[in-house]
């Protein structure tokens, strides 16, 4: 007879396994369209970019593709929306090639040998290929929208829009490096970097579908409120798999946030905490810090001291409060239970 912990436990780990598969056939309507964007894009790359950016892209044989999240977001609002799938699916493309040319200037910064359970491109083709790489990637993007088939003014809107959200994602990124090694910030300077960070696509992409349907500045706005709030909660649980997650099941390395002394939310709590866990978490920043040997050891101390149920509070809150968003959008009402079921998935993952 298994005791009444286990049992819900296994009833949690079903769930959640449900609620992935759910997500899955979700962004599944949409990863044909995707892919297709993805690969009219590299026919615009030089020649000497197109198998590094097939390579980093996951459009090889044999490849682990990413979630595609902010294209299948832009693309699902659209359709919410009322907009044609035909003015969707360059801007879709657009938002993953930007997230894409994040992905290899962050493995390069951050040092990750694993990007998609396979070498990082850097690790593989080298830092200056996996460089010039994501400058492609980049330009790229803004050349799908705008050579694209979409009228000129939707056109203009969705340049403005990625534009500006590029530029804020690199600032966040910017104020991450710094912070690393640092004293402990406060948790409102550490969740203002991570919407610059990570909820500035995710606004851009949601707003994109707005923009994609043709709809009013007020809805625009709502939508790429939705995306900040939903993108917050997102990089909440990003951190969380960092220290917390299996590197089979997240496709990259987990452990080097805190061997690198960078303050993810784990850390950040640990830090911020009182007694002796903030004591030997400001330990880890020190010279010589934490080492490699001493990162289980260092993990299990987080899990006993409650760090990693913080974790899932937080990320749960920011969960709610992207759904709050999502409910004064103006969805037909299937496409509104779908990106429900994104959300609340996006917060539970695992991978």
């Amino acid at each position: 007879m298994i005791s009444e912990t286990t049992a819900m436990e296994v009833g949690d780990a079903d769930r959640s396994r449900e609620l992935a598969a759910a997500a899955q056939a979700i962004m599944g309507r949409y990863q044909e369209r995707i892919v297709e964007g993805l690969q009219e894009a590299t026919e615009l790359l030089p020649p000497e970019m197109l198998e590094p950016s097939r390579y980093h892209l996951g459009l090889q044989p044999g490849a682990r593709p990413g979630k595609a999240l902010r294209p299948t977001l832009t693309m699902i609002l659209a359709e919410g929306l009322g907009g044609p799938a035909g003015w969707a699916a360059p801007l879709a493309a657009a938002v993953q090639l930007v997230h894409d040319f994040s992905l290899v200037h962050d493995d390069i910064v951050d040092e990750d040998q694993a990007r998609r359970g396979q070498p990082a491109l850097w690790v593989k083709d080298g830092m200056p290929t996996a460089l010039n790489t994501g400058d492609a990637l980049l330009t790229t993007a803004f050349l799908m929208i705008s050579g694209s088939r979409v009228p000129a003014e939707i056109s203009q809107q969705a340049c403005s829009s990625l534009g500006t959200a590029t530029l804020e994602m690199v600032g966040g990124q910017q104020a991450d490096i710094a912070a690393t090694g640092q004293p402990p910030a406060e948790l409102s300077a550490y969740l203002r970097m991570v919407e610059l960070k990570t909820g500035a696509l995710l606004g851009a992409a949601t707003a994109l579908g707005a923009i994609a349907a043709g709809r009013t500045s007020e809805t625009i706005a709502a939508c790429e409120s939705f995306g900040r709030t939903l993108g917050i909660a997102f990089q909440l649980r990003d951190d969380t798999l960092g220290v917390f997650g299996d590197a089979e099941e997240t496709g990259k390395p987990v452990g080097n946030d805190l061997l690198r002394g960078k303050q993810g939310l784990p850390l950040l709590l640990a830090l911020n905490g009182s007694g002796d866990l903030a004591e030997t978490a400001r330990a880890w920043l020190r010279p010589g810090g934490l080492t490699a040997p001493e990162l289980g050891p260092a993990v299990a101390l987080l899990r006993a001291q409650g760090v990693a149920e913080r974790c899932q509070g937080l990320t749960t809150t920011w969960t709610e409060r992207s759904l709050v968003a999502l409910a004064r959008l103006p969805l037909e009402g299937r496409v509104a239970a779908d990106v429900e079921l994104l959300c609340r998935w996006l917060g539970e993952r695992w991978s």
